[in-house]
């Protein structure tokens, strides 16, 4: 089937067409493991020795919040999970949608464990529209392990519908992050959940809330609607969803996939006690600026990096990124008329969108009052907070690095510029439909010829480099263990139309969104950001314990400086992290240490297993996606 074909169906014949065509173990051999833990065992998961209510900065004997969590890491326990995907139907704001969930629950379940800890968690694949699938763990350093990375196309093949595979990986960081599926546009139609790694803190607290995963929600599926983007017309999402409930308001008489039914989640609070919670925003397209009402708290994390504590009463959380908070219960239980007033409405609403209805959760003094909370008129600090990420002077790290030169010195004249290319043919100037581009050309993956593969075909070959199709956007990183490579991410430069290296047209004009880029493999710094285009005269780069995360924000027309340190051999993506825009090719993968990476991979054990998920997952997309014309269409992760 031609691809104007498709797009002619998709425009004028149904809007759900393309739903039809998207679509072990152990892999290493970590040490340093006691005993295997029962997941289900809740005695099994406890805090460390000397972590309490009036020291939560202590784990146990020789670790604290000081420790330095990239060079010594606790000894811990192997947890072991289970992961079924498989198609679902589900109505999380009252709404009956079509979903892919993990054992059938949204947010799929959380998989917690301490600091130290190994997890193994396998996963079978039971969809039945002919979806490949991998697991990504969000955040997760993967150290000496880049094969449990979870990328289709990059790190491995996709595990073919009736088979499973297991990962296996070290939690060598604490706090909290999500996992989600990394194939196509997967995780937008419910493929998530959370990941809660107990360890110190940089603040006392008395209850851990666990985590609070907020997102936008779509009632169409992300597959029907891909083309929208390409477009330049992403839809706008429907509803809005705190730990999977929400409300969309909808007539059941009118409409049956309306159920009549949703709800909100809530919290408990005690006077006078402080709660932990961490925020996690899962969402698609949206990023979102979190506040509660008649409340300030602390701020302790970002993303997996303990942090100095300081106090905020509003928070932007872009997608993918991580927050984890101290909320101290002591608001005034009264309004202006006196009349007793205890449930307080959580916040978390479009940064972009001032207007837009944003009471998701709420907390709740006096469990017996249900009642929904009253709504203070909105003021202009949170119409108007804006979306970019918190200040730099704010996320100072607990842990300390100062950063040295760059090993590239050249990073400002190569650097990556977020734009737009025509589709299909990125010649064109002027094009309907458009495509992302962050390197040479729009990213595009083989998911039967993943990265990885062809580094290790390249090591056995004795070539210098492996043989990268068109697409696949790679980054070489042969520099010395231990050295800096910094980056500069660009949202605005001049000469648009001018052809860059892949030989294509930039559109003039980019999309007015901030992009959240999000690296694999690494904690990157933030050396430098700003909202206008970059001009080297005008930027000072912050070397001094800069903030440390796993993503940041490339603001709107801005440009955005990181930097992470060569230490961790794989071949590791970096993308935007809007679904869309991933899905449109807004990627390229880093090559670390390439001469490494073949040796360690044939020496890991696994060859074999992957080599055969690999020959399986092409035998079935030969056998089933090709000839039922499902074929791939977009980047693949």
């Amino acid at each position: 089937m031609g691809f104007w074909k498709r797009l002619t169906e998709f425009l004028f014949v149904s809007g759900e067409y393309y739903n039809q065509f998207r679509f072990t173990s152990d892999y290493s051999n970590i040490s340093a493991i006691d005993k295997v833990v029962d997941v289900f065992d809740p005695d099994s998961i406890v805090g460390g020795a000397c972590n309490t209510p009036s020291n939560r900065s202590c784990w146990s004997p020789g670790h604290d919040i000081t420790t330095d969590y990239e060079d010594v890491v606790p000894e811990g326990v192997t947890r072991k999970f289970y992961l079924e995907v498989s198609n679902e139907r589900i109505a999380p704001d009252g709404y009956m949608v079509d979903r892919m969930l993990f054992n059938k629950t949204y947010p799929g379940p959380t998989l917690e464990g301490n600091w130290g800890d190994t997890f193994e968690i396998t996963v079978k694949n039971n969809l039945i529209n002919h979806n490949g699938t991998s697991v990504h763990w969000h955040g997760l350093r993967q150290l000496n392990t880049n094969w449990m990375d979870g990328v289709s196309g990059v790190t491995e093949c996709p595990i073919p519908p009736g088979e499973k595979m297991t990962y296996r990986w070290r939690a060598t960081q604490y706090g909290t992050s999500w996992y989600h599926s990394h194939f196509s546009l997967q995780y937008a139609d419910g493929l998530l959940g959370a990941i809660k790694i107990n360890g110190p803190t940089s603040m006392n607290y008395d209850v851990d809330l666990g985590p609070v995963l907020i997102t936008d929600h779509f009632h169409k599926t992300a597959f029907s609607q891909v083309m929208l983007e390409y477009l330049g017309r992403p839809p706008p999402p429907d509803s809005f969803l705190m730990n999977g409930n929400g409300t969309y308001y909808c007539c059941p008489k009118t409409d049956s996939a309306c159920t009549g039914h949703s709800k909100l989640t809530s919290f408990n609070f005690e006077k006078g006690k402080k709660y932990k919670m961490s925020l996690v925003n899962t969402g698609v397209s949206t990023h979102m600026t979190f506040w509660i009402d008649n409340h300030t708290f602390s701020v302790v994390g970002t993303d997996f990096v303990p942090i100095k504590p300081y106090n905020t009463s509003i928070l932007n959380i872009a997608i993918g990124q991580r927050y984890d908070i101290i909320i101290e219960a002591n608001a005034t239980l009264h309004d202006s008329a006196n009349s007793k007033r205890t449930n307080f409405w959580m916040h978390a609403r479009d940064c972009n969108n001032g207007g837009a209805r944003s009471n998701l959760g709420i907390i709740r003094y006096d469990e017996k009052n249900q009642k929904i909370p009253w709504t203070p008129p909105p003021d202009e600090k949170h119409l108007c907070y804006g979306c970019l990420d918190e200040l730099s002077a704010n996320l100072q790290p607990i842990v300390k690095r100062d950063i040295s030169v760059a090993a590239n010195l050249d990073y400002q004249k190569d650097s990556f510029k977020v734009h737009l290319v025509g589709y299909p043919d990125d010649t064109i100037e002027n094009s309907v439909l458009h495509k992302w581009v962050l390197k040479d050309s729009s990213f595009y993956l083989d998911w039967a010829e993943p990265s990885l593969s062809l580094v290790k075909v390249a090591y056995e070959k004795n070539w210098h480099d492996p043989k990268w199709p068109k697409g696949y956007e790679p980054v070489n990183l042969e520099y010395k263990n231990g050295s800096w490579v910094y980056f500069l991410i660009e949202g605005k430069f001049q000469d648009s139309l001018d052809h860059m290296p892949g030989q294509h047209k930039i559109y003039k004009t980019q999309a007015p969104v901030a992009h959240p880029m999000h690296i694999h493999g690494h904690d990157f710094v933030v050396l430098a950001t700003g909202t206008n285009e970059f001009d080297p005269a005008n930027v000072t780069l912050q070397t001094a314990n800069p903030p440390r995360r796993d993503v940041a924000l490339l603001p709107v027309d801005g440009y955005l400086i990181i930097a992470f340190q060569i230490n961790n051999p794989g071949v590791w993506l970096m993308h935007c992290h809007i679904a869309w825009h991933a899905s449109g090719g807004l990627a390229l993968q880093f090559v670390e240490s390439p001469r490494e990476i073949g040796p360690a991979f044939q020496n890991s054990g696994i060859v074999p297993k992957y080599s055969e998920q690999c020959n399986n997952w092409a035998a079935y997309y030969t056998m089933f996606n090709k000839n039922e014309n499902a074929t791939q269409e977009d980047s693949g992760i």
